[in-house]
């Protein structure tokens, strides 16, 4: 109830996999977006883990309806509850009276930018231009969510510090952005010792390989299509609604409870007497699947 927003980091966090602070295999850890369960990469192999997704997609929803505490859901176990009633990290999923009072994003200047983070957790194998379309679709959670829009200045160039955790006294060297797209700064280097060293032996080997760095054309289709993303946030007031009534009223999740497809977040936004809603419904669907 204060009306100051803060950075929420229910959604990033099942989206991502994992914490901010993670070190170690830690960092290997996955979430919604980086194939969990259903893309299990060589820490997660022969590991069931449907229950984790499936809590990943309520926190996923949790934070397209901008992580507002008296809005109810039907969650993975067939209970309605509301945002507030539901768990992380032993604190209430949703916390916030109005959607102006959170941000919603996927990476930020601290910690590793989501292509580096996706690096670490995606299966190996992941293509490059698999890669570009993961990182859309984390774009597009965000731009999807209501509340405050956030994004880090390079996220729609796919950009790398060369997986730096912290990079604020690191230098033009891992910090630059690239406007010609010719490079997104991956595999720069080992990132300095003061927060990587202890990881290096982990990082080393995949910022040496050579698949996982986009070229130019994977850039650009990014940096295009999240150009395309920002006009159908623009396109619509039902994308950034004003109060807590207006998301609960207008927003429902569709694909909810015990028989979902967890890889498949679906809602409808309900657009009649809205100003600004620009069409009478919008359903979108955001399918993190192979």
């Amino acid at each position: 109830d204060s009306g100051i927003a803060t950075f929420s980091d229910r959604a990033r966090d099942a989206l991502r996999g994992g914490g901010c602070c993670d070190s170690g295999e830690a960092l290997m850890t996955q979430g919604l977006l980086s194939g969990l369960h259903y893309a299990p990469n060589a820490l997660a192999a022969g590991k069931d883990q449907r229950e984790t997704l499936l809590r990943a997609a309520d926190l996923a929803r949790v934070g397209l309806a901008g992580t507002l505490r008296d809005v109810r859901m039907t969650t993975h176990d067939g209970s309605v509850r509301r945002f507030a009633g539901i768990d992380y990290a032993g604190q209430p999923a949703g916390y916030v009276a109005q959607p102006g009072e959170v941000v919603n994003y996927v990476e930020n200047h601290d910690n590793p930018t989501l292509f580096d983070i996706l690096a670490l957790k995606l299966p190996r194998a992941t293509t490059r231009e698999e890669r570009a379309r993961i990182q859309l679709l984390g774009a597009a959670f965000v731009g999807f969510s209501q509340g405050i829009a956030y994004y880090h200045a390079g996220m729609e160039v796919l950009r790398s510090k060369s997986l730096d955790r912290n990079s604020f006294d690191s230098g033009d060297w891992f910090n630059r952005l690239d406007w010609s797209h010719a490079d997104n700064g991956f595999g720069a280097g080992l990132p300095p010792s003061g927060d990587n060293g202890k990881d290096w032996a982990l990082l080393k080997p995949v910022l040496m390989d050579p698949s996982i760095k986009p070229g130019a054309q994977d850039i650009v289709w990014m940096r295009d299509a999240f150009n395309d993303l920002l006009r159908i946030r623009r396109s619509s007031t039902l994308f950034r609604m004003r109060s807590s009534e207006d998301v609960q009223k207008r927003l429902t999740f569709r694909n909810v409870g015990p028989k979902q497809n967890p890889v498949v977040i679906a809602a409808h936004l309900g657009g009649e007497g809205y100003a600004g809603a620009g069409f009478r419904e919008i359903l979108y669907f955001i399918n993190v699947s192979p």
